[in-house]
């Protein structure tokens, strides 16, 4: 197993992507923190892992709160004693797509998007740094990279917060990497989680036709695919890779 006896925080860890990944974690006998929000939601992830061979804790943990983010790592180090990963899953968009977004609204995205990496990434890298070991995996966006339609889930101020992540992860892997820490992001496209799946019941035939047609593999992800690049990255097989971003959109891009 490619990460026995590595602990991994995973946040956004309740569905989708997050819950994907630590289900994948957990197979490749990681010992987990996972969190989220919603409190409910991450137990119920919690539980489904006790049918691996995983230990792990659950937390209820507002990512844009600094006080939420750093009580979590020291769960981590009280439960496990260390810490070798960081997924930074946690993330969303929602409410007004355009320019006329209020502050308030823009702040929001960029602070749960965005702001939320920095602050969990730079809760846990004392801890790795310590150890001259660890793996951080930043969950972007397609939409950070590519021009976004302002009229899906992301929008504009999603897409600015999504592409500040690739910028923050290719910045981050020059001071980080002499540390023994690597930083990678993943750049998914349309995936199927609960959002993903709302987003494609709300669209017309015509233009869910068009978005598949134009994806060359002729589908949406599933989360599972998503997270099995984090397990990769998170492992020894990614050693020396740092500061990329790895594309899963199926071969979708657009200019």
């Amino acid at each position: 197993m490619r990460l026995t006896d590595r602990v991994a925080i995973i946040t956004g860890a309740a569905g989708g992507i997050g819950k994907a990944t630590a289900l994948a974690f957990a197979r490749e006998g990681a010992r987990l923190v996972v969190a989220d929000v919603d409190e409910q939601g991450v137990e119920r992830t919690r539980h489904e892992l006790g049918g691996t061979p995983c230990h792990s804790r659950a937390a209820r943990v507002d990512v844009t709160n600094r006080t939420h983010v750093e009580a979590m790592v020291t769960q981590a180090v009280d439960a496990f004693g260390k810490i070798d990963i960081l997924v930074n899953n946690a993330g969303g968009g929602g409410g007004v797509s355009g320019l006329m977004l209020s502050d308030e609204e823009w702040d929001r995205i960029i602070e749960l998007n965005l702001k939320s990496q920095f602050m969990c990434t730079r809760a846990v890298v004392p801890h790795m740094e310590s150890r001259g070991h660890g793996r951080i995996v930043n969950i972007s966006s397609n939409a950070g990279k590519y021009r976004s339609n302002v009229g899906t889930i992301g929008g504009i101020s999603y897409a600015a917060a999504k592409g500040g992540v690739l910028q923050f992860t290719r910045s981050s892997a020059y001071l980080l990497g002499r540390k023994g820490i690597t930083i990678n992001a993943i750049a998914p496209g349309s995936v199927l989680t609960d959002a993903g799946h709302r987003e494609y019941n709300s669209m017309d035939p015509e233009r869910r036709d068009r978005v598949i047609r134009e994806t060359p593999l002729n589908r949406f992800a599933q989360p599972s695919e998503i997270a099995e690049i984090a397990v990769f990255l998170a492992s020894d097989d990614a050693s020396y890779v740092t500061g990329a971003t790895i594309l899963a959109s199926g071969g979708w891009c657009s200019s």
